[in-house]
């Protein structure tokens, strides 16, 4: 995935390519770009996390379809701390930006958020990864279910991260 900033900034019309020519509209208008681009981000990330909870209802129905009914438990609870990381991910704050606002996000604070994101995608991809190669496993019947604990230490290293978003912008509180 490219950097989103620099899309978002290509495609500034002419409102937004105009309020960059007054002062006190210029920082405004950068910050809430890097902002727009960390939301469109976050989104992409949420529908690539949908995506792999797709994946991993494939891996249980092959499992049921070759007749094994071992850890579909457990996959079922992988798969909820999926849905619930995805909900955190889209949710999560962007950090706002304004004119006035009553906590100053910066330049350098939104673009901390957007490389956190983008280490986020770089983690959902290696769960995208860890899943698929599940799923294989389980339509192969060569089950590997010690990639259920790669995937859950993913899910993990995701949280993680996720999490510490708050320290970017409120600095630990």
């Amino acid at each position: 995935m490219g950097d989103l900033r620099e899309d978002v900034v290509n495609d500034r019309g002419a409102i937004k390519k105009l309020q960059l020519l007054f002062p006190g509209y210029h920082g405004y208008r950068v910050n809430e770009d890097l902002r727009d681009a960390d939301i469109y981000l976050k989104s992409e990330l949420y529908k690539k996390m949908l995506g792999i909870i797709e994946t991993l209802k494939q891996a249980e129905q092959a499992l049921t379809s070759n007749g094994i009914f071992k850890n579909l438990e457990r996959i079922g609870a992988v798969r909820s701390k999926i849905q619930a990381v995805a909900g955190e991910i889209k949710h999560h704050e962007a950090g706002y930006s304004g004119i006035s606002p009553p906590i100053r996000i910066g330049k350098e604070k939104i673009s901390a958020l957007y490389d956190l994101d983008m280490k986020i995608y770089e983690g959902i991809v290696n769960l995208d990864s860890n899943v698929k190669n599940f799923l294989n496993s389980c339509i192969s019947g060569n089950l590997d279910f010690s990639l259920l604990s790669a995937i859950e230490n993913n899910i993990g290293d995701l949280k993680a991260l996720n999490d510490s978003r708050d320290r970017i912008l409120y600095g630990g509180v």
